[in-house]
């Protein structure tokens, strides 16, 4: 027990005089191999992050160099232009936009359209023609000839029409078609005329309306008040998606475009461009009114393509919408749209007023009858004959489709099988 005790005091002395022991060491020699450590990574770190900066500035300046990289050439020997590529693959800022109006605006060019009137009327020149102006957007060239989308109200009623090009020069259009009820016409310029400006051409890009998105950026350019103010560029964003906006009882728009982009009186016709500067919709109209700004319309682009498409293969130089091809699917009704008269004796505000019924017809067949309403066709809602129209410009001979119908203060489902437009006309 002595023993014991003697020992424990001699360790309790030696405290504060004894030498570090092998544990004391180790902690030492665990803390200076941590403060190394953090060292290293801290150097090797700035190492990889100066060659990443470095990397970044030298591809990022070859991306830069080559977003707006317009030249091509056409397969057979055809004249060599410009097509307007997507500017950025996601854009970031609003700085964007000048890059966009570079690359976009020689393919905008001015439409002057003339009427001719009695010579010597206060709005007649000496050749007594009266002018008007809008805008145009330049997309394909093919053979000999280059093509040229606008709206049909733009060249309504002309007999002459004249293009301005982004660098002053003027010649003569001839318009292949058009479709009065979704205000879209398709024109064409002999590259002839052209001769030694080729070069020179750009022809816009498109892109999809159908991934449109609320609040992105939206990019106008056209003509407003005549070429004086030609290539004007505004922005602002995408405001709303499938307005629907009624001119008078025989015009109507509808799924449009809204924007807040300035849109004024010439910019019909012109592009309304994404962040990428690809066409998404050609501008239309504008909402006027007192104490109402910013509220401006555009035809979408995947649906003008397709008007533009049946103004190509017709290449009639009239209204493709009352153009009916022998094998086009037929209900076989006379229709107008709902007018104030209508609309106070049947409280309906929408769809197509039945005004007659083509005799050995589907829609005979179905029991339809005139002072009928077509509210809904196929199970798509009716607004107006030009959706009518579209439903069934996509509808094929032999297809059945349900049509819902307003009859008095009934509602009625009927199936009416479509026959070929040649097979009814036969038939009278």
């Amino acid at each position: 027990m002595e023993n014991n005790i003697s020992n424990q005091t001699d360790f309790n002395d030696n405290q504060t005089g004894i030498k570090p022991s092998n544990h004391q060491k180790y902690s030492r020699k665990w803390y200076v191999k941590l403060t190394a450590y953090v060292l290293i990574l801290t150097f090797v770190s700035g190492l990889t992050f100066g060659a990443g900066y470095l990397s970044a500035l030298i591809y990022g300046d070859r991306l830069t160099n080559g977003i707006i990289s317009t030249s091509t050439q056409n397969a057979d020997d055809q004249p060599a232009t410009a097509q307007v590529q997507p500017i950025l693959s996601d854009y970031t800022a609003s700085s964007d936009i000048s890059a966009i109006a570079s690359a976009v605006s020689p393919a905008i060019v001015t439409i002057s359209s003339y009427s001719e009137q009695t010579p010597g009327g206060i709005f007649g020149n000496s050749n007594g023609f009266y002018g008007g102006t809008g805008s145009g957007i330049t997309f394909k060239m093919e053979d000999d000839e280059l093509l040229i989308v606008t709206n049909y109200h733009v060249i309504e009623g002309s007999n002459q029409i004249e293009i301005i090009f982004h660098d002053g020069t003027t010649v003569a259009a001839t318009v292949l078609g058009y479709d009065s009820t979704n205000d879209l016409a398709v024109l064409s310029v002999d590259t002839k005329m052209l001769k030694g400006k080729l070069d020179q051409i750009v022809l816009a890009s498109f892109g999809d309306s159908e991934e449109i998105q609320i609040g992105e950026l939206a990019v106008a350019i056209g003509n407003p008040l005549g070429p004086e103010y030609a290539s004007t560029v505004t922005a602002g964003i995408i405001s709303a998606l499938n307005r629907e906006i009624y001119i008078n009882k025989n015009t109507s728009y509808v799924n449009l475009i809204q924007t807040d982009a300035a849109i004024n009186p010439g910019n019909s016709g012109g592009a309304l461009l994404n962040g990428k500067g690809e066409v998404i919709g050609i501008n239309s109209a504008k909402y006027v009114d007192t104490g109402v700004e910013g509220i401006g319309f555009a035809i979408p682009i995947n649906q003008a393509k397709e008007t533009m498409d049946t103004i190509l293969e017709s290449r009639s130089g009239g209204d493709i919408a009352y153009q009916l091809a022998d094998d086009r699917a037929f209900l076989g009704v006379q229709v107008m749209d709902i007018t104030t008269e209508v609309y106070n004796s049947t409280g309906m505000r929408f769809g197509v007023y039945i005004t007659d019924v083509i005799a050995f017809s589907g829609a005979e067949e179905a029991g339809i009858q005139s002072g009928d309403i077509i509210y809904s066709l196929d199970g798509k809602k009716v607004q107006n004959v030009q959706v009518l129209f579209d439903i069934l410009e996509k509808a094929k001979v032999g297809d059945t489709l349900e049509v819902g119908i307003i009859r008095n203060d009934e509602i009625l489902t009927l199936k009416a099988p479509l026959y070929s437009y040649k097979n009814i006309m036969d038939q009278q």
